[in-house]
């Protein structure tokens, strides 16, 4: 997903949200990838990303 389109479905300051995003960045749970356009993924080869998802799925499944 890129930043403009994170920006627009969270509708968080935009310059707030690069920071977050880049504080994101350095704890390697995305990447930002891209010159131009900057296109956001979830660093899914992080051990701590693979455990936020399973919790996440399973408080969703409560609901």
């Amino acid at each position: 997903m890129n930043i403009t389109k994170l920006y627009r479905l969270s509708k968080i300051n935009y310059i707030k949200l690069k920071n977050e995003l880049r504080i994101l960045q350095d704890m390697n749970i995305i990447e930002i990838l891209g010159d131009n356009k900057k296109i956001i993924r979830v660093n899914y080869s992080n051990p701590k990303v693979i455990i936020l998802i399973n919790l996440l799925e399973e408080l969703n499944k409560d609901d």
